[in-house]
């Protein structure tokens, strides 16, 4: 399944793709209800020009307070656990979850309740790390104070471990792979609209983005090519029927 996503060169290109989509959705309902499942601290697209509300739910409470305190752009701010919060059935239109999943213990519940809580036609957005890209499988085996020492060391981020600000240790659900995520869609009546690859360190050309691809490229040579290299992230946009 992974060798039909089609591969995007940057950010810029997937925010397009995703704010595209919503839009399209905008002319058949309105408002549009979207939920941000896993809303963190920073809303990423821009909906300038529709009516739509937006509800975001976090487990972590600084992260959210962090998100208030700076942006204040929720309509309804939730403390609370995907796997055991509670909405109506049929509640929105659009289900906005990117990067979550893999710190989920029990990603099957959380699909199980946007499934119910995604209004017949709504559009879920799933973005994951591919747990069988290289990057995956790193984040996978290696301790998270390693992760935490990557983030401030490497790519400079000096807040990163403290209280609401990533990373978060990860679980990596075996449900989190392009055949767990298709079985997924074809027990649950999804339909995948489109799949998408993305490489979220291999764009810069720098010195350190070069040592990256190349350890990246002996990695996936190491294990016969098994983990991808050339991407680290996988975007999902699935249709719940009319």
């Amino acid at each position: 399944m992974t060798n039909q996503f089609l591969l995007l060169e940057s950010t810029a290109a997937e925010t397009r793709v995703l704010e595209s989509r919503i839009r399209a959705l905008h002319q058949y309902h309105t408002p549009l209800h979207i939920l941000e499942a896993g809303c963190g601290q920073k809303w990423t697209l821009s909906l300038d020009g529709i009516d739509y509300s937006l509800t975001g739910i976090d487990l972590d409470e600084a992260a959210l307070s962090l998100r208030k305190q700076k942006y204040d752009d929720l309509d309804n701010a939730i403390v609370g656990d995907l796997t055991t919060a509670s909405f109506s059935d049929n509640s929105f239109h659009v289900i906005y979850n990117a990067y979550v999943l893999e710190h989920v213990h029990d990603a099957h519940a959380v699909l199980e309740n946007f499934t119910r809580w995604l209004k017949p036609g709504g559009l879920m957005i799933l973005k994951i790390p591919d747990r069988y890209s290289v990057y995956g499988f790193l984040a996978r085996y290696t301790p998270h104070w390693s992760h935490v020492c990557y983030y401030r060391y490497v790519k400079g981020i000096k807040t990163a471990g403290l209280p609401g600000h990533a990373p978060y240790p990860v679980t990596y659900d075996p449900l989190l792979s392009c055949a767990g995520l298709e079985q997924y869609c074809q027990q649950h009546g999804l339909r995948i609209c489109q799949g998408y690859r993305k490489d979220n360190y291999l764009r810069k050309k720098t010195i350190r983005t070069w040592l990256v691809r190349m350890a990246a490229q002996c990695l996936s040579l190491a294990a016969l090519g098994y983990l991808q290299w050339r991407h680290n992230d996988l975007i999902l946009v699935l249709q719940k029927p009319e």
